[in-house]
């Protein structure tokens, strides 16, 4: 089994209407945005999308 975990650009916004992004490591889209829901409840997710792997890494 694959323990490697992808990295995830996550979009969200506050109550203000304050865009943010934020590079969380995850399992999958669900795990990366339970990541950022559990720690910031009151923001709303916007979009989720995959960091690609450029430069030889």
């Amino acid at each position: 089994m694959d323990n490697e975990q992808i990295e995830y650009t996550v979009e969200y916004q506050d109550n203000y209407g304050v865009m943010y992004f934020e590079n969380v490591k995850a399992n999958n889209v669900a795990e990366a945005k339970m990541q950022i829901s559990q720690r910031l409840p009151d923001v709303v997710i916007r979009a989720i999308t995959v960091v690609s792997k450029e430069n030889g890494e």
